[in-house]
């Protein structure tokens, strides 16, 4: 699951509702990391927006989700992703999976800035835990281990040619672990 474009952020909150306590609004927050922006909300699928804007009626629970955004996804399953600073689809648009859609907010009730998410299918809230595959637990979500030398390349913008000429000094390894430390410190 990328729910951020640098694919690092917290579970922080499960908000449950119903007899059987299902997961029906997650809170996540995008965490500073040398993967990419903490702030950029991707599309977790493919899908239509249903829905882009805000609900100004103060008295509907929409209210409360401030600015949304709600995609359709697959088996019938819709979800809105709430709370956003802003959006950058309209409704209508096709988004495809990892694409752009809005900067995580505030907006909204809460105090903080985090994105909601709430999973529906016909209408009704289901669990998003089980939906994304992800435990019934708040913690911390990482990227994969990726070598030390793909990172510092992508981050840094150098290219093959580059890459190939410090692969050749004999303390490469060594360089690339201590570049990537640093640009991690510089993101703490």
């Amino acid at each position: 699951m990328t729910l951020y474009k640098s694919n690092h952020y917290v579970l922080s909150e499960i908000r449950t509702t119903g007899k059987k306590q299902t997961g029906g609004i997650l809170c996540f927050e995008g965490l500073p990391s040398i993967y990419g922006s903490a702030r950029e909300v991707l599309a977790l699928e493919d899908g239509i927006v249903l829905r882009a804007g805000r609900n100004n009626d103060i008295h509907s629970r929409e209210h409360r989700l401030g600015t949304v955004v709600t995609l359709t996804g697959h088996d019938g399953v819709t979800v809105t992703y709430g709370r956003l600073d802003c959006r950058f689809v309209e409704e209508g648009e096709y988004v495809r999976k990892g694409e752009v859609i809005g900067l995580q907010g505030s907006s909204g009730t809460g105090s903080g800035e985090y994105l909601t998410l709430e999973f529906r299918r016909n209408g009704r809230r289901i669990d998003g835990c089980d939906y994304l595959g992800i435990p019934h637990k708040t913690g911390e979500f990482k990227p994969p281990y990726e070598p030390d030398a793909d990172v510092v390349c992508r981050v840094c913008g150098l290219n093959e040619r580059m890459r190939t000429y410090i692969e050749s000094c004999p303390e490469a390894e060594e360089m690339w672990e201590r570049v990537r430390a640093h640009l991690e410190m510089r993101t703490r």
